[in-house]
């Protein structure tokens, strides 16, 4: 006999929601905006909202706002893009996103079933992993060659090989498709 992984209450999901936007929004933000009450402050609400309404359009705020603040950082503040602060990022950021994606699927007041967090918490854990072995190999690879790259470059480029392994996994898992555009299994 298998155990499984217990239901997840919906409210503590999306409690999960509010901490992983929360922190990649002050992760990304300059050092100096954090040492003040009003931008964590901002951040936590950020965060809030898009826990209480991941199916709106704040999820997509936050993430984009982020990204905006880690800019900011970067060639507004003159702070030095870390391979290591990007990564934490991206990955804060796709947490985020995947776990928002669940919440925006489960009502407020249900359970999420173990099946659903054991095949999220795999995928995830695959991608972090994939993530932090292409950012080690890619930091070894340029070496202080990469200290060249403008840090607005490297956003770019960085948010370009998310996009595209992101893309890559999303095709991988589909399934192949029925005759009227539905996957297998799924009717």
């Amino acid at each position: 006999m298998t155990k499984t992984l217990p239901p997840l209450h919906s409210l503590a999901w999306r409690s999960l929601v509010w901490a992983a936007g929360t922190a990649a929004l002050l992760v990304a933000m300059p050092p100096d905006y954090r040492a003040g009450p009003v931008m964590p402050l901002l951040a936590a609400l950020l965060g809030l909202l898009t826990a209480a309404e991941p199916d709106g359009g704040w999820v997509l705020a936050a993430q984009v706002t982020t990204v905006a603040a880690w800019l900011l950082t970067t060639v507004g503040y003159g702070y030095a893009p870390s391979p290591v602060m990007g990564l934490l990022i991206g990955l804060l950021l796709y947490l985020h996103h995947g776990m928002a994606a669940i919440a925006a699927q489960v009502p407020p007041s249900s359970r999420i079933p173990a099946e659903i967090l054991a095949g999220w918490l795999a995928r995830t854990g695959v991608v972090s992993a994939a993530s932090a072995a292409v950012c080690l190999l890619l930091t070894g690879l340029t070496g202080t060659a990469g200290a060249a790259v403008p840090a607005a470059a490297a956003v770019v480029l960085g948010a370009a090989g998310a996009l595209a392994v992101a893309r890559v996994l999303r095709d991988a898992g589909r399934g192949p498709e029925r005759g009227d555009g539905r996957r297998r299994g799924i009717t």
